[in-house]
């Protein structure tokens, strides 16, 4: 059994792109450039399953189907209403494949948003390991600002509900999780790689496969393929821009070091490269080898 990457689109939010890239310097008004149209973002959502003869992962559980009555606050509802689209919902792509949580050896949680972590409890009672950096359970767990707030600071992050449900991820506490605090090699060629700042304790999982040579899901560290250029451009939707930069450019070194492809968390593109400052694209797979 070769070791392989499938794709399962497992449906859209919809984004204003300059909450996913801020300040694009393609997008961004200048003295010379005083107007710009605002584009709103079709947002894929991604779930990732790698065959292994050592087992199966998934990596990420999109959107739960009870996202209607979990997400209360009605901006962030309004600002990215998601859609199962034509291809169905996470748990509908699972059943297209002959699959339920049974069949999983290992679930990594990439980070505890809403749109990562929505279909983690169909695993609470399947027998498999679900990883998720310590970090990140404990910031979720513990920073009042993510679970009690009942305004609207901020779309994102530490001083806002918005993004994380508890629903999704509590049942992980104080002992479902198995929780990582660094890069772990899970199955031969398979690492759980760190990627702080997006959230408190954001991962990203990169294979070793025989044809395309290593693949980075980079899940949020970097949002889209825009993100990825010289310099990388950030997001308003990053909790710590520093611990960011430090994860963006540790997936530069790799990169450039192992010939990495890399999957961004939220667009159809996948990076194989750079030139000129800008990614070098294509089309994403359904599935690498």
């Amino acid at each position: 059994m070769s070791v392989s990457i499938k794709v399962l689109g497992v449906g859209h939010t919809t984004l204003d792109y300059e909450l996913a890239v801020t300040a694009n310097p393609d997008e961004v008004l200048t003295a010379e450039r005083t107007e710009n149209r605002r584009r709103l973002l079709t947002h894929p959502i991604y779930a990732y399953v790698i065959e292994h003869p050592e087992g199966r992962m998934i990596v990420d559980t999109g959107v739960s189907p009870d996202f209607q009555k979990q997400w209360k606050k009605g901006f962030y509802a309004d600002a990215m209403a998601y859609d199962p689209g034509p291809d169905g919902s996470f748990v509908q792509r699972l059943e297209q494949n002959g699959w339920g949580p049974e069949d999983f050896d290992w679930v990594v949680l990439s980070h505890l948003h809403t749109d990562h972590a929505g279909n983690a409890p169909i695993f609470k009672d399947a027998g498999c390991k679900i990883l998720v950096h310590e970090d990140e359970l404990r910031g979720a767990v513990t920073v009042k600002g993510s679970l009690v707030r009942d305004d609207d600071v901020t779309l994102w992050g530490v001083t806002s509900q918005q993004g994380f449900v508890r629903a999704n991820w509590g049942f992980l506490v104080p002992d479902r999780a198995t929780t990582l605090y660094g890069d772990v090699e899970v199955m031969k060629g398979v690492w759980v790689v760190s990627l702080p700042g997006h959230t408190w304790g954001t991962v990203g999982v990169a294979v070793k496969l025989k044809q395309q040579g290593w693949v980075l899901i980079a899940s949020d560290a970097i949002y889209l393929a825009d993100t990825y250029r010289k310099p990388f451009v950030g997001s308003i939707l990053n909790q710590n821009q520093e611990l960011w930069a430090r994860s963006a450019q540790k997936i530069r070194r790799m990169a450039e070091q192992y010939g990495m492809k890399i999957l961004p968390g939220h667009d159809d593109k996948c990076i194989e490269g750079q030139e000129a400052g800008l990614p070098i694209v294509t089309q994403i797979s359904d599935r690498y080898e």
